[in-house]
């Protein structure tokens, strides 16, 4: 991850490792991002989850806040179909500052997650997971589109002709294998 720095300014030398226990493998004057244990003990959790994404996306923020389901609205988007689970910290935690701060707070959010492959954070944002960095930074970006196009379906008035389960599954074993291609012009947006 990161050192505590806005994501624009990130560099190369601000890359750092961290331990399941969140202790940086080499510090040197950095600082770790605070919700560092969200990835932990996703990671902890689910052997096959090898990448973490978080973000706070005011598209996605309002699924999450609401009882309309984020689903499916198009093949990009075909991991959504397994559902998406919201988590509410105050469920398990009480009033808080909504902050993934600790292993605790985390492992209720990975069990919250469970086998599922994004899971939304009340009044916070969200997390991806993949079987590797390009797997969950593809879904993080779909699952940040799909709200868009599902926001602008509902307004359009009658019910969304979502992706079922078994769609879902199907398109997704398609993504996973082409999301290289997303994942190159990705790379070259942040390296020009």
């Amino acid at each position: 991850m990161s050192r505590s720095l806005a994501p624009e300014l990130v560099t190369p030398d601000d890359i750092m490792e961290f331990t399941l226990e969140c202790e940086a493998c080499e510090a040197r004057g950095r600082s770790g991002f605070i919700e560092r244990f969200l990835h932990a003990e996703m990671y902890r959790a689910r052997a096959d989850v090898m990448a973490v994404a978080h973000g706070h996306s005011p598209s996605v923020i309002p699924f999450g806040l609401v009882d309309a389901p984020l689903r499916a609205m198009y093949h990009n988007a075909a991991f959504l179909a397994a559902g998406v689970p919201v988590f509410d910290i105050r469920d398990t935690f009480g009033t808080t500052d909504i902050v993934i701060s600790d292993a605790d707070r985390a492992a209720a959010l990975a069990e919250t997650l469970a086998d599922k492959s994004v899971v939304l954070l009340r009044a916070h944002g969200f997390a991806a997971v993949g079987a590797n960095l390009q797997a969950a930074v593809f879904r993080a970006f779909f699952t940040e589109v799909n709200a868009r196009v599902q926001l602008q379906t509902v307004a359009l008035g009658g019910a969304p002709a979502v992706l079922d389960a078994e769609e879902g599954r199907l398109a997704d074993v398609i993504n996973l294998a082409t999301h290289g291609r997303a994942w190159e012009i990705w790379k070259r947006k942040v390296t020009t």
